[in-house]
């Protein structure tokens, strides 16, 4: 038989190695990612035998740019919880975002098998501790599964919802049959995805679902990244537009992914439903330097309450000058000093000027018109009168272009002692030696005086013209 002593040295180590905590851990690492495959499985250290004490392990899940990570345990026994949340093996679930951030998304012990996780990122990460003391549990198994990023868990009717999956830099989203009222038993839901390293704002324009601020059957909820049916909305918004503060009206998320759903009770309504818009922007930090179009930002004031600021968003330089506020209702920076605006000013200001002159221009012109008709009747009778005293050309002899007649004229008498010869009927080729010896000797009779002129008659392109010498 062993002696004592021998036993002793045997058995109080061995019972010493089970009470007391050793330092050396075991540790264990695991990287799974969507290049080896879509889909896959994990699992505890030796399962599904029992697992090791003080273990470290890592469980590292990689989806695609914009993807998710889908978790399902199938088997899950790990070591009770103790009094006061002591805990002594565990299970920690993290999500990492693109600049490698992690947020705990939950903590999970004892043998009841957690809900399905879907990560809001695209990287996932399962942490497993276990403390020194021997246990008899099996530790967990699971499948893991990558999702695309159009994914998502809610049902959704096209011919009433339009496309469900929205990207790019901004976008509208609107209810069914906006701006009139929206119809029943409606299941919407859209995932809207920006580039990476952004967030989405999403901004109501317009709220009309139920009767007051407490929500019914109809709702509009907005999930940050991945969500899943048992996921908590990360937004509930229903009520008026009317009834609710600037700050209640836009959100921003922390991922570049995002799922809004609309969902409509099966009462009638008169109720026109929502109209929001999205867009992908950035908070930069101070020592960061906006590539694109930065937001002045400022400050606002609403019913007297205290100002607050308003973010400086950067945004893509594609927004500027669209005719839209993207930067905020009450900053409107993207849209001054716009070509657009530019050019509406210069018509406001040109075409008036343009009327004015051409205003002018008209009453100048009937002016002149004016003028130019009166000025014609005014000398119309000076040229009836001269054509009155004109004679034809053939009335006068060829040869006596140009005759001088001596007068003088006292009270009113005439020169010819009798009426003047008839010079209509004569010959042009007769001897027109009698009508010179006629006027010669009645100009010679006449006696002179001193109010003695000298008249010259000329015959001149079929006129004849009578002037004082």
């Amino acid at each position: 038989m062993m002696s004592c002593d021998l036993w002793m040295l045997v058995m109080v180590p061995l019972f010493i190695s089970t009470i007391v905590p050793s330092k050396a851990t075991h540790p264990c690492n695991y990287t799974f990612s969507y290049v080896t495959g879509p889909v896959g499985n994990f699992s505890s250290p030796g399962f599904p035998g029992y697992y090791p004490s003080l273990l470290r392990c890592t469980y590292f899940f990689d989806a695609a740019r914009n993807g998710g990570v889908e978790i399902k345990f199938e088997a899950f026994e790990l070591e009770d919880e103790f009094e006061d949340d002591d805990v002594y093996d565990y299970i920690e679930v993290y999500t990492l975002d693109s600049q490698g951030f992690k947020a705990l998304l939950n903590k999970f012990c004892g043998s009841k098998i957690p809900q399905t996780i879907i990560s809001p990122q695209s990287k996932l990460e399962i942490k497993f501790i276990t403390d020194h003391w021997q246990n008899s549990a099996r530790g967990f198994s699971g499948t893991y599964r990558f999702l695309g990023d159009e994914w998502q868990p809610f049902d959704h009717k096209p011919n009433h919802c339009g496309s469900e999956n929205l990207s790019g830099i901004a976008g509208f989203i609107q209810s069914p049959n906006y701006p009139k009222k929206y119809p029943r038993g409606v299941n919407c839901s859209w995932v809207i995805r920006v580039p990476e390293r952004q967030q989405i704002l999403v901004r109501l324009l317009d709220l009309d679902i139920g009767e007051g601020p407490k929500c019914g059957d109809s709702k509009l909820l907005l999930y940050n990244g991945y969500a899943t049916p048992l996921s908590v909305q990360t937004l509930e918004w229903c009520g008026h537009k009317s009834h609710m503060d600037a700050d209640e009206l836009q959100y921003v998320t922390f991922t570049n992914r995002t799922v809004v759903r609309f969902v409509s009770g099966l009462r009638n309504n008169n109720h026109i439903g929502f109209k929001l818009m999205w867009m992908a922007v950035s908070l930069p930090k101070e020592s960061e330097v906006c590539r694109s179009f930065q937001c002045e930002g400022g400050k606002y004031c609403l019913n007297g309450q205290p100002c607050k600021p308003l973010p400086k968003y950067c945004i893509s330089q594609k927004l500027v000058c669209d005719g839209v506020r993207n930067c905020g209702p009450f900053d409107d920076s993207d849209e001054r000093k716009c070509t657009k605006e530019i050019l509406i000013i210069a018509a406001c200001i040109s075409v008036p000027s343009i009327v004015l002159l051409m205003l002018v221009v008209l009453i100048t012109y009937c002016y002149k018109t004016r003028h130019v008709k009166k000025s014609l009747s005014q000398d119309q009778p000076l040229t009836n009168s001269q054509s009155q005293g004109t004679t034809s050309h053939d009335s006068f002899p060829s040869n006596s272009r140009q005759m001088m007649l001596h007068t003088s004229f006292m009270d009113g008498a005439s020169p010819f002692t009798s009426d003047p010869p008839d010079l209509s009927d004569t010959d042009p080729t007769a001897d027109n030696s009698l009508f010179t010896d006629a006027v010669t000797g009645s100009l010679k009779s006449h006696k002179k005086r001193p109010s003695y002129h000298m008249m010259q008659l000329n015959y001149e392109d079929g006129n004849l013209m009578t002037s004082q010498i």
